[in-house]
């Protein structure tokens, strides 16, 4: 075992840039892997964080109860008569009726509507009460007939200057509205790319066509207060189509909005990394042929003094588990440092992904040895068999070849590969 450690050292010293590239294609296999899970677990944490600071003051919340198990993109709206039953239930201290809606879209100050790279423009009624997440950072809160706000990023990435007056496309048209107020969404305006305007509760009903309907009612019971029992009390009087639960089983709910969003954005990531360790595998297998074809005069020899094919197969496994460990270790760095590029590019391109704990959870090392090692080994697994089964005297002749890849069927393969990504990049573009 000793001398097939040698020899492996010695391989691998005598060949260091072809290894090193090697190393470098599996290292950014691992590097993506890598980035799509600390990108995807940092992004969680912040924004379950900043839905918990921004349910905080909620204990209960009263909305339309939908006839869907998944969880939907907007609650079903309520009649606002029932802010007053709410408001009478005892134990209820504070409330507040809101509405939200999806329908609207700003303009530039060129009259162009405002377009997002796949994100929501959404408009929520404003509030003065303690349950709001929104800040006023720059001018007043929209309280009048033709007047809104919008967030920090919005307004900084569109040119939109407070005082000037822009047209918002609702259900029956374009009006012109005053920007009134830039906002911010609690520390960092953290919206993922989403637009987000503000209208009195009015104004937001007109527009939206939904004059006399709410979406929710958040609540804040008495000091002292059981909030089980308020939500009993709230459950009576409302009718059978409106459900009050409580404020942590709200907050959950709007984790699992963001979630699937996170979710969407991390498996398209990791559909690039599945890519890269596809090549890589190519790139390995191909490598590790080169090298021990070039090497066939001494593993003939080192055969013909009595070396095994098992030592052979062996020292070549060696080489590329040394490549796979290097690659796995580096590439956990490696995804860490692209992770926090990836989400600098998206906040220049006006996603305002948030600030982020950098997660290394356990699932990320596994797969990123799984990735790093595991695909070196099954791609260096065919060189180094047909390594071993080199014929001594055979290859000491001149002319002989050690697996050069040629062939028919290799030929095949090749040409269905490249039909099947032809296909992919054609679907990707037109279908």
């Amino acid at each position: 075992m000793r001398s097939v450690l040698r020899l492996t050292r010695r391989n691998l010293a005598s060949n260091k840039l072809r290894f090193g590239l090697t190393t470098f294609a599996v290292l950014l296999g691992v590097s993506f892997v890598v980035s799509s899970f600390v990108l995807t677990d940092g992004l969680l944490r912040t924004f379950n964080n900043i839905i918990d600071d921004a349910n905080a003051a909620i204990d209960i919340e009263v909305s339309g109860r939908s006839d869907f198990d998944e969880v939907a993109a907007f609650d079903p709206p309520i009649d606002e008569s029932l802010v007053d039953v709410v408001a009478a239930v005892e134990g209820v201290r504070e409330i507040e009726a809101g509405a939200q809606s999806a329908r609207l879209v700003p303009t530039k100050a060129i009259g162009d509507p405002i377009e997002t790279a796949g994100a929501p423009i959404l408009s929520f009624s404003w509030s003065n009460t303690s349950f709001n997440p929104l800040t006023i950072i720059e001018g007043n809160a929209p309280e009048g007939a033709g007047e809104f706000a919008v967030d920090t990023t919005t307004a900084d990435r569109e040119d939109l200057v407070v005082g000037r007056s822009y047209e918002v496309i609702g259900v029956d048209g374009p009006e012109r509205f005053e920007l009134v107020g830039i906002t911010r969404f609690g520390e960092e305006n953290a919206l993922a790319g989403a637009v987000l305007m503000s209208f009195p509760l009015e104004e937001l009903q007109r527009l939206d066509d939904s004059e006399g309907q709410i979406t929710w009612i958040n609540v804040a019971v008495d000091d002292g207060a059981d909030v089980e029992t308020v939500i009993g009390r709230l459950e009576a009087a409302l009718p059978d189509d409106v459900e009050a639960v409580t404020g942590v089983e709200a907050s959950e709910a709007d984790k699992e909005e963001f979630t699937e969003i996170i979710d969407i954005f991390g498996n398209i990531l990791l559909g690039f990394a599945l890519v890269a360790v596809f090549v890589s595998m190519f790139i390995i297998s191909n490598t590790f042929n080169i090298l021990l074809g070039q090497r066939v005069r001494q593993l003939a020899l080192i055969r013909a003094l009595g070396a095994s094919g098992a030592q052979v197969r062996t020292s070549a496994i060696l080489e590329a588990l040394i490549v796979g460990v290097v690659a796995s270790i580096v590439g956990l760095g490696g995804g860490v440092l692209l992770a926090m590029g990836l989400r600098g590019l998206m906040n220049t391109l006006g996603a305002a992904f948030p600030s982020m704990d950098i997660i290394i959870a356990g699932r990320t090392i596994v797969a990123a040895l799984i990735v790093g090692i595991g695909v070196t080994l099954f791609s260096a697994l065919s060189p180094a068999r047909r390594a071993a089964t080199v014929p001594p005297v055979a290859a000491m002749r001149a002319g002989f070849r050690f697996g050069s890849g040629e062939g028919t069927r290799r030929t095949i393969i090749a040409i269905v590969l490249a039909a099947l990504g032809a296909a992919a990049v054609g679907y990707g573009l037109f279908g």
